[in-house]
């Protein structure tokens, strides 16, 4: 944007500010004598209903400390937000270049955004009053806006598409991710995909999206708003395309979110295999077995299943030519050598029924995976691009003489025209169980993903496994254990059914119910980030820890 085309608004913005009324309780000795900012959104004169968004900037030089928002006066019986309740020091660069004398200065991210009810108030025109409150105490009132309100009107949806952004070109791998949120003030019943006009797909709604929630912290649907989907590029031409999104809600009422402009252009050597890769974690360590055993009745490499370390994840593939395109094999390296390929490659044993592990296919591609067939809803493999592999780390120390110690995990996928992906690296130390009497668990942390926002109560999930057996189940927030929300005890709840992992581990004691459940409460720690550490307590009494995450805080005051 240019600068001229931003100076008549903002201008406009300075002289808003004039005539803005007093708030007795704010000092006036030492505060900034002048203040630039103004209500952007909802425009002048605007009709509204539904959930009605507020936003602008506002900039005095210091950081801000908290917005509320008055309707119809300016009395403490008319604000609408608590203090806190307003989402405030956004990022806003158009602003900055229109005041450059800003820069650099505590309150550099001058924009604010909140919400409010239109059925709270009757029908007719009111009177809208932004006040700004800076961290010296400092505080002041942008000119007011007045709206009118029509609680009869059905509000259509509205929403944003955060991908792809305009002008964009779709990522080389020729996957055209569309993803965003969209609210209503009824229920957002579908969210449909137009490429060139014509509809496309049906996007996948209900995904989690905090983020929204505190935004929208009074609309109940805010935290699930979320949509989103993944388009093979390969079957459009190459070339401009026009993306568009619309949202329908459960009345028919259709609201357009956003129109994009992007380019594909796709070609072989520009479509290699994408995925990724779910377990293991980073800097995991690895136990085996290293006394000598015989091979099992298969001849194979699964000797002591007790220390069975799993990789897992899915791949696909897209072609500019079908018959060309789809995942041909996925392998692992450890430090660059050929480990596994699920072809039987380089020397390996290849997708195969393990008799040590109750004939569980190991080291295949092709599982069954729903949530892909979701996502990427026409993309060869989509719904089977699941891979497992099971390595016997004892085995690898002692039958093919790998050391102890760190190594370089990598996993690969490959496709049918022999274009290979880097999934993932992965750091994982190798480790003698025979000289550590007592072996780590196992774990993972279902739920939060890493840097989820999360908010609320909210119920934290996973399992964990140990060869001593699981007595306790602790979480810890940033180092200090935390208290469930709902039983009141100092730990988990232990036990319940995971015949996902039984499977996986099946010499395992409490394998079948080795699920553990936990109520966070986050509206006891602050809004930020924050690492989660699962910690077990064995049947020897020894603590280790069995998950970590890093997740973020996101609480804001519902607002009346």
């Amino acid at each position: 944007m240019k600068l001229n085309a931003l100076v008549l608004p903002v201008m406009a913005a300075v002289l808003l500010t004039v005539g803005a009324p007093a708030f007795a309780d704010c000092p006036t000795e030492g505060c900034p004598g002048q203040t630039v900012g103004t209500i952007e959104v909802p425009a002048e004169g605007a009709l509204v209903s539904g959930y009605v968004r507020v936003a602008g900037f506002a900039l005095n030089g210091n950081l801000v400390s908290n917005i509320d928002l008055y309707v119809d006066g300016t009395d403490e019986a008319n604000r609408v937000t608590p203090a806190g309740g307003a989402n405030v020091n956004l990022p806003r660069p158009d602003v900055m270049q229109a005041f450059p004398q800003y820069a650099g200065t505590p309150g550099a991210a001058p924009g604010f955004e909140m919400s409010f009810r239109a059925a709270n108030y009757s029908n007719g025109s009111h009177k809208l009053y932004v006040r700004i409150t800076d961290v010296t105490g400092c505080c002041y009132f942008l000119a007011p806006r007045t709206i009118r309100i029509d609680n009869a009107k059905n509000q259509p949806p509205f929403g944003v598409l955060d991908v792809p952004i305009p002008d964009s070109s779709v990522h080389a791998n020729g996957v055209l991710a569309v993803a965003g949120w969209a609210l209503d003030d009824r229920r957002v019943e579908h969210v449909d995909v137009f490429i060139d006009g014509l509809l496309e797909r049906e996007a996948v709604i209900g995904v989690n999206r905090p983020d929204v929630a505190a935004y929208y912290p009074n609309v109940p649907d805010a935290t699930s708003s979320g949509f989103v989907i993944f388009i093979d590029s390969t079957r459009l031409t190459n070339g401009v395309h026009t993306l568009t999104v619309k949202a329908t809600d459960d009345q028919g009422q259709q609201g357009l979110l956003a129109t994009r402009r992007f380019q594909v252009f796709n070609n072989a050597p520009n479509l290699p295999p994408f995925g990724e890769v779910e377990y293991p974690l980073l800097q995991a360590t690895w136990f085996g077995n290293c006394l000598r055993l015989p091979g099992g009745p298969s001849g194979g490499e699964i000797r002591d299943t007790r220390y069975i370390m799993t990789v897992t994840g899915w791949a696909l593939d897209t072609s500019i030519y079908a018959e060309r395109g789809g995942v041909s094999h996925v392998f692992l390296e450890l430090d660059g050598a050929v480990l596994k390929d699920t072809r039987g490659a380089f020397g390996t044993l290849g997708c195969r029924r393990e008799f040590n592990l109750n004939n569980a296919l190991v080291d295949c591609y092709g599982f069954y995976r729903p949530d892909l067939n979701v996502l990427y809803p026409g993309f060869t493999q989509s719904a089977n691009a699941g891979f497992f592999f099971a390595v016997d780390v004892g085995y690898l120390l002692t039958d093919m003489g790998i050391k102890e110690g760190n190594h370089m995990l990598q996993i690969k996928a490959a496709d049918k025209e022999d274009n290979v992906t880097l999934l993932k690296e992965l750091p994982v130390n190798l480790e003698c169980a025979t000289q550590n009497l007592d072996p780590p668990p196992l774990g993972y942390v279902d739920d939060p993903s890493n840097y989820e926002f999360i908010g609320g109560i909210f119920p934290v999930f996973g399992w964990a496994l140990d060869l001593d057996g699981v007595i306790r189940v602790r979480v810890l927030i940033d180092g200090v254990a935390q208290v469930d929300a709902v039983t009141g005890r100092d730990y988990a709840e232990y036990g319940l059914p995971s015949p996902d992992v039984s499977a996986i581990y099946p010499n395992y004691p409490q394998r079948g119910n080795s699920r553990w459940r936990f109520y966070l409460d986050t509206t006891k720690i602050a809004n930020s980030e924050h690492d989660l550490l699962v910690e077990v307590i064995d049947g020897r009494g020894n603590y280790r820890s069995a998950g970590t995450r890093r997740f973020i805080v996101n609480n804001n005051t519902l607002v009346r």
